[in-house]
């Protein structure tokens, strides 16, 4: 970031005294080659079979050749030359890292154009859309899982798929000598983005000659010669992916290209660039083959670097975007204190005071940079470029200096300490204080590797890695070289510093982390900050050196997970997993398991030739089966038992007792076979009374038959075809026409009783000695009993958005994992939704009771947001859902759509284990509205919101495992639509990953 500092250089300052400027000046040397692209199409021709790319981020390793390299990027070049890209015209690549990233680079390139790199799985649309308008691109690079978010931003922008180019077969006919390059010194090579914390991200305008300045000479290229291999780890968005990719290719070397998994990558590379936050997780004795580290972006520590240092050749390294990567280097001896070095060929550094002229040596001063490696300035913003870029007076040739804004001093020995930023002073106790230096001598007491500081409500937080350091120690230490007001007042020790998508340290993280910590020592972490400390296994111990002391238990993640790599085939051949996954599920294992119970029944009748009066005792049976299996006090009572197997018991086990949410096939099954029976019943009645040979009456024929084709038709309705498309005409149905076959089943049982009843007994004495008498009796009480609970109750809606609305209720608190049955006219019609226990007043309700959201999904719904209502009727008790069973597990995924958010709220809510999620939605925020979103994020801060109408069609199988996978997770739970929650439960249980989703008769 640029700091304006005032400064007037008078023409008699003009000059620096001799010995600051041989410091101040680097070494003078002609560039090998004029433009990075002169230099790899320099390596392709010369060794064209050499190894340019090996790329680990998709589930097979991809190898490209230089030459094979070249030939793809010449394709692409000529393509986007055919669609009207000129040379300084700039190229939007909206890309994820791997092989297509580094094609689409070179062929901008060659075209004479500058790309401007963006990581299409992690960008906001506000920055797409800012830089694409700000490039005036027409045309833009990128994959074909990018592009719908491109025609959705941009519909008449031209997007130009790399996949093809990556695929496509060689060119026999294209020549090195026919290579298009139409690159100069002073074209751009690269537009990087700021962060843009203060305001619109800035655009860094890079050319040819910064780079090649950078990478084309020592010591920027690191010495990477061929064979040997450098790690492309960073963030495409990053300029030190820049330094990672040119420093490579431009020097014959092969650049590995990561995964999510960083550990393949880290294992095979000789060369690594990154910031001391990522370098300080791992250790060079794991790493042998690692010969070369250079780490910039952010201070290092002296621990870090004599580490690194002792094993391999270490690099600390300082300088802002505007100085294309880095401007000085020191080559770091164990035991000599770090610095940031001397410029590096062709640069100059200027430490000056506020009115300009060069301090002395040992005197603190703002940095200014100058020579080849200062930019051009902010794309499309003139003022604030003349406010950071002036002329040089020292160099007096035309060219520009920079301010970089940190403050620096020269040693006697020509290196230079830097002491922080200009923009990092705080006043702290009255005194100014600065927090890097701060930072500084705390990173050099003994034990310490890594240390930052914060400025959090007047007081100074130290943070400090690793952990269970004496931290009586580290304030010692800091005494030494700190002012009293300037010693932190609480040190946070972290076993690892959790780091933004560029590597860097989260300091927004930090800050969130201490402020929780301080608010309540005594409370438990918050849930984000608890999964984040069983991702990480490490503790931070928060204490206070001041009069009082406090602990808690933090860490936090800093896993990337990459969300749309490519996922394993699936494990089974198709005949044998369609079986195991598609029809031996445990909705139809119960299914059947009822129907050959009752064919085991019938084949017993048939065997002993029982009396037919059996057959209305089984249709009874299964009658009572299917009505009580879903009875809410029998459905929570058979949640409750299988949902409390331990979660240290056997996977297996608990994967087994899950699928408890499939009990409805006992229910679809007994109401088949109780159809059965009972028209097989009607059937034989029927015959026998054409041949005079029962004691049926004709009345009880008649009530059979009619009760039968009632029986048949509700079975008939819950068909799953007619059901899905018709479902509202199906619930009126099966409610109105069960009540009158329920009806005519005790009219039915009646007159059977009656005509087997001799003349003269007592008919009521016959009804209690009848099985089926007392079987109905079961049936009806259960289904009546959630009537018996029928009551209107208050109910306070809040308004979420214009498309859903949070409804409140207190008079019970339900447990988690539950839905409940509402309605305006209890008669015609009931809607179910999941609920949202509230033990507490919270943000959501105002009283304890439990919530539901409401979302736009018909014409009741829709009602119900238009004209929020203050009483509703209720049934029933709240009865256990799917999500009942995330209580076995340890760690879940949970997966949901559009309104399916709902039933996922309540373990939002109140997690039973640490969770993380995918939503995928359109317009979720506008849909439900900020106090929903920030339920979530509270809770789940790294949650996947996947925004359909901006990112398109979202892949939930392949989301889904990736984020199981590095979550660690022992199941996902999806609620969906029925063709979504079968295709992501099929879709994983076939790759080995435990899926759980309900369907319509669940």
């Amino acid at each position: 970031m640029a700091v304006s500092v005032p400064i007037t250089v008078p023409a008699s300052r003009r000059t620096l005294s001799p010995s600051l400027a041989s410091f101040s000046r680097g070494e003078v040397v002609a560039t090998p080659f004029p433009t990075t692209t002169s230099a790899f199409y320099h390596q392709a021709s010369s060794q064209p079979s050499l190894m340019a790319v090996r790329d680990l981020s998709t589930s097979v390793p991809r190898m490209i050749s230089y030459g094979q390299l070249a030939e793809r990027a010449q394709k692409l070049a000529l393509r986007l030359r055919g669609l009207g890209v000129q040379p300084n015209q700039r190229v939007p690549l909206v890309v994820k890292r791997g092989l297509e990233m580094i094609v689409g680079i070179w062929a901008v390139l060659s075209c004479g154009a500058q790309y401007v790199p963006l990581d299409g799985g992690v960008v906001p649309d506000s920055t797409i859309r800012h830089v694409v308008e700000q490039s005036g691109a027409e045309i833009v690079l990128c994959l074909s899982v990018t592009e719908h978010r491109l025609r959705a931003l941009f519909p008449s922008l031209v997007p130009v798929l790399i996949d093809e180019f990556v695929t496509a077969e060689a060119d026999d006919d294209l020549q090195s000598d026919d290579w298009l390059d139409l690159a100069t010194p002073d074209t751009g090579c690269y537009v990087i983005y700021t962060s843009g914390t203060t305001g619109k991200p800035k655009g860094v305008d890079v050319t040819h000659r910064n780079v090649a300045n950078l990478v084309c000479l020592s010591p920027g290229g690191l010495g990477v010669r061929p064979g040997m291999c450098v790690g492309q780890v960073l963030n495409i968005s990053f300029d030190m992916a820049a330094w990672e990719i040119f420093s490579c290719l431009c020097n014959g070397g092969t650049l590995v290209v990561r995964g999510s998994n960083w550990e393949p990558t880290i294992q095979e590379i000789d060369v690594l660039i990154c910031t001391p936050t990522i370098l300080s997780k791992y250790h060079p004795i794991q790493y042998p083959r690692i010969k070369t580290v250079a780490t910039a972006g952010e201070p290092t520590s002296q621990d870090l670097a004599d580490l690194w240092a002792t094993h391999a050749t270490y690099w600390n390294c300082c300088g802002p975007t505007e100085t294309t990567i880095v401007n000085t280097m020191s080559k770091h001896i164990p035991g000599e204190p770090t610095s940031i070095g001397r410029p590096t060929a062709n640069n100059t550094v200027y430490i000056l005071d506020k009115q300009g002229e060069p301090v002395p040596f040992g005197e603190a001063g703002v940095m200014w940079a100058g020579g080849h490696g200062v930019s051009r300035g902010y794309v499309g913003l003139e003022s604030k470029t003349k406010e950071s870029y002036i002329p040089d007076p020292f160099a007096n040739d035309g060219s520009s200096m920079y301010c970089t804004g940190d403050l620096g001093r020269w040693r006697a020995d020509g290196n230079i300490d830097i002491l922080g930023r200009c923009d990092d002073q705080v006043k702290v106790k009255g005194f100014r204080v600065e927090l890097d230096g701060v930072s500084a001598s705390l990173a050099s007491a003994p034990g310490v590797t890594r240390a930052t500081t914060l400025l959090i409500d007047g007081e100074i937080h130290a943070f400090v890695v690793p952990s269970q350091q004496d931290v009586d120690v580290i304030m010692e230490h800091a005494r030494k070289s700190q002012p009293y007001y300037a010693l932190p007042t609480k040190i946070h020790q972290l076993g690892q510093f959790p780091t933004t998508a560029n590597g860097k340290v989260d300091k927004t993280l930090l800050r969130t982390m201490a402020v929780e910590a301080v608010t309540d020592d005594a409370r438990p972490p918050s849930r984000a900050i608890s999964t984040a400390a069983s991702e990480c296994g490490t503790l931070v111990e928060s204490r206070s050196v001041s009069s009082s002391s406090s602990s808690s238990t933090l860490a936090p993640s800093t896993a990337e997970v990459d969300l749309f790599r490519d996922v394993p085939e699936k494990e089974l051949p198709r005949p044998v997993r369609g079986l195991r996954f598609r029809i031996l599920i445990v909705y139809r294992f119960l299914f059947g398991l009822v129907g050959l119970v009752n064919i085991a029944a019938l084949a017993a009748l048939l065997l002993l030739k029982a009396d037919p009066e059996w057959l209305g005792i089984l249709t009874a049976a299964n009658l009572v089966a299917a009505v009580l299996v879903r009875q809410d006090v029998v459905i929570n009572i058979l949640y409750k038992t299988f949902c409390s197997v331990p979660k240290g018991a056997p996977l297996w086990l608990r994967r087994r007792c899950a699928k408890i949410y499939h009990l409805g096939g006992v229910h679809s099954a007994a109401g088949v076979c109780a159809t059965s029976w009972l028209l097989a019943s009607t059937i034989r009645s029927t015959v026998a009374y054409s041949h005079g040979n029962t004691v049926d009456s004709l009345a009880t024929l008649v009530v059979s038959w009619l009760l039968s084709t009632l029986c048949c038709t509700i079975v008939g309705f819950a068909y799953p075809t007619f059901r899905k498309k018709y479902h509202n005409i199906f619930e009126r149905l099966h409610r109105f026409l069960g009540w009158t076959a329920l009806s005519l089943f005790w009219v039915r049982t009646v007159l059977s009783v009656y005509d087997s009843t001799p003349v003269g007994a007592d008919l009521g004495l016959a009804l209690i000695r009848s099985p089926g008498f007392w079987m109905l009796g079961v049936a009806t009480c259960s289904i009546a009993s959630s009537w018996l609970f029928l009551r209107k109750v208050p109910v306070e809606a809040i308004p979420l958005s214009d498309h859903a609305v949070l409804l409140n209720f207190t008079y019970t608190v339900p447990v988690n994992g539950s839905f409940t049955r509402i309605s305006t006219r209890p008669l015609i019609e009931w809607h179910s939704f999941a609920t949202i226990p509230q033990p507490a007043s919270s943000d959501l309700a105002s009283e304890k009771g439990y919530s539901l959201v409401v979302s736009n999904a018909g014409d009741w719904t829709k009602n119900c947001i238009r004209n929020p209502p203050t009483h509703l009727w209720v049934r029933g008790l709240p009865t256990c859902g799917v999500m009942r069973i995330a209580t076995l597990f340890n760690r879940v995924v949970i997966i949901a759509t559009g309104s399916g958010i709902g039933p996922l709220l309540g373990h939002i809510s109140q997690p039973s284990c640490p969770t993380q999620l995918i939503w995928s939605t359109p317009s979720p925020e506008q849909t439900f509205g900020k106090a929903l979103m920030d339920t979530i994020y509270r809770t789940i801060p790294k949650a996947v919101i996947h925004d359909t109408k901006v990112k398109g069609r979202s892949d939930l199988v392949k989301m889904g495992y990736n984020l199981a996978k590095d979550f660690e997770a022992e199941a996902v739970i999806i609620i969906a639509n029925e063709k979504i929650t079968k295709k992501v439960v099929y879709g994983l249980e076939t790759r080995g990953i435990p899926a759980f989703g309900a369907i319509w008769d669940s």
